[in-house]
């Protein structure tokens, strides 16, 4: 073999060579994967809980993190839970009222992390005439008994001294409020977000308090009487099973949050197409969500007062303690930040 051969031969193997250790150093890349593992998310097709879950698929913060996600959406929280139940999905995310109920039955589940501060995008809606609450007496208020619509009327009756006996309380479903409320049928609704942007536009409305606001003439300004959070959870055998499919799940959904953040109008494009809402009432609902992974000692106490509010009205026979079925160690592992409690 002449000196020409031998140049040769080494200049192919020091570029193998180099190749071999780009691909090996491009796979030890943090959020870069080359194996995507697959899992089932399941949530309600609502922008209060499933906002994150869009961006992360959408954006890639899910292939990124090494998981191939399918994101299925159920038409109640209801139809989540029995899917969770049944086995076929070990991931959620929904309101703290039926992920109370369910956990209370007892089955094991536990919380993974926040998805939003809710409590904003509660709300009860009176028509732009009315000038003070008392003006309701006499009149019909639509709520939905035993969820965040009732649990906000009876915080606004505490809080600002309203006299629940002198209106007549009609227990009616989100889509149900919207129409009776458009013909005149009821005076006021209390309902979440993207009903009441609906209410707001179609029907005029506004808005007359929120878990978090007061638009009370005399008494405007930030109040929060009630709280309220979508929450991640999953199965404690999906946790114990697959914990690393966990963190990049919560690491690709944190990624979303700091994006919603970052990009609003962006995120808002987005969103808006996926929820099918007009631009500009999606950042009517994005105003009244704070969207953080956050565990912190404001959600325990809330969804502690959830699981109160529940035990009350006997939907739930055990009142499970928050902190006790809130596990925190995985996202603390990720984002160690986004834990504040011990």
């Amino acid at each position: 073999m002449n000196a020409v051969a031998r140049t040769a031969i080494a200049a192919r193997c020091r570029k193998l060579l180099a190749l071999t250790m780009l691909a090996l150093a491009w796979g030890a890349v943090p959020g870069v994967s080359t194996a995507q593992t697959k899992v089932a998310i399941g949530a309600g097709k609502d922008p209060n809980l499933a906002a994150q879950i869009v961006i992360a698929r959408d954006k890639g913060f899910f292939k990124q993190a090494g998981l191939d996600v399918d994101v299925k959406y159920f038409p109640s929280a209801g139809d989540l839970m029995t899917a969770v139940v049944g086995g076929s999905v070990p991931i959620g995310s929904s309101g703290a009222t039926p992920t109370t109920i369910l956990r209370s039955r007892p089955f094991p589940i536990k919380i993974l992390s926040q998805m939003s501060d809710i409590s904003g995008a509660q709300q009860i809606i009176v028509k732009q005439g009315l000038k003070n609450p008392e003006e309701l007496y006499g009149k019909k208020i639509a709520i939905m008994r035993g969820t965040a619509s009732e649990s906000l009327f009876n915080s606004f009756v505490k809080a600002y001294g309203f006299d629940a006996s002198k209106v007549e309380l009609v227990n009616m479903a989100p889509a149900e409020m919207l129409a009776s409320f458009s013909r005149g049928t009821v005076d006021a609704i209390s309902v979440w977000e993207p009903h009441t942007t609906r209410a707001r536009r179609a029907a005029n409305g506004k808005m007359l308090v929120s878990g978090t606001k007061s638009m009370i003439p005399g008494k405007e300004g930030e109040r929060r009487i009630y709280g309220d959070h979508s929450v991640l959870f999953a199965t404690e055998a999906f946790i114990k099973a697959q914990p690393d499919t966990i963190k990049a799940v919560l690491t690709a959904l944190a990624n979303a949050s700091d994006f919603i953040a970052a990009n609003r109008s962006e995120a808002n494009a987005l969103l808006a197409k996926e929820f099918g809402l007009e631009p500009a009432d999606m950042a009517d609902v994005m105003a009244s969500n704070n969207y953080t992974l956050a565990i912190n000692d404001e959600m325990v106490r809330d969804l502690d007062q959830v699981a109160a509010f529940l035990h009350g009205l006997k939907r739930i026979e055990s009142q499970p303690k928050a902190r006790e079925w809130i596990e925190p160690a995985l996202l603390r592992s990720v984002q160690p930040k986004l834990v504040s409690i011990k």
